[in-house]
């Protein structure tokens, strides 16, 4: 049964691992192959082709050719989800956020997927989008003040309430933070940093 269990493990991780790589030889093809021709001009076929797979393979991983050009978002969310889980329990929701957001790494794939997607894609179609994604740091933030909250020392309503008062503001705000940042031609890292901080600075006096 051990070397069994040892086996399925094994099998798993190799599938895991190897889902990973078709995923990155997907997102790979798919900007070059963007950056080259246009969102419009491609077709999922020749980003299948240049992956090395099958159009049915592409539709495994991504629901369009367009999505790709939000998986900076869904990278940044996955990211912040691991490491809000480790911050320490009693530590002030705005420094566990800031340090969460600092924690993700910079990529130049994903920076290059955000200026595609703000050449290429409809300003609707992006807001809306968006605005899935602040939701759900929102709902992350809020699942994190609740492991931590004391429930002994108010009533569960207003736990409940407050947790996700302090979550959607928090979510705003750094979403707030983005949009201003992306604004600016320049795009400076630190700027990015310094807005960030900005905005979680006027949450909390509010907050706290």
């Amino acid at each position: 049964m051990r070397c069994a269990r040892r086996y399925c493990w094994i099998v798993t991780t190799n599938l895991s691992a190897r889902s990973e790589r078709t995923r990155e030889a997907l997102l790979a093809a798919t900007l070059v192959r963007f950056l080259d021709q246009g969102v419009q001009a491609t077709t999922i076929a020749e980003i299948a082709a240049d992956a090395g797979v099958t159009e049915r393979t592409f539709y495994r991983y991504f629901p369009s050719k367009e999505h790709v050009l939000f998986t900076d978002y869904e990278a940044r969310l996955d990211w912040f989800r691991a490491a809000l889980r480790v911050r320490p329990p009693h530590e002030s929701i705005t420094v566990s956020v800031r340090t969460a957001v600092e924690s993700f790494p910079y990529n130049e794939a994903l920076w290059q997927i955000a200026e595609l997607r703000t050449r290429e894609m409809e300003v609707e179609h992006i807001n809306a989008h968006i605005r899935r994604v602040q939701a759900a740091f929102a709902d992350e933030i809020e699942q994190h003040l609740r492991r931590n909250e004391d429930a002994d020392a108010v009533p569960l309503v207003d736990v409940a309430l407050r947790a996700k008062l302090h979550a959607q503001c928090i979510s705003a705000a750094m979403f707030t933070a983005l949009a201003s940042w992306l604004n600016n031609p320049d795009h400076d890292i630190d700027e990015l940093s310094r807005l960030v901080d900005l905005a979680l600075h006027i949450i909390n006096e509010g907050i706290y």
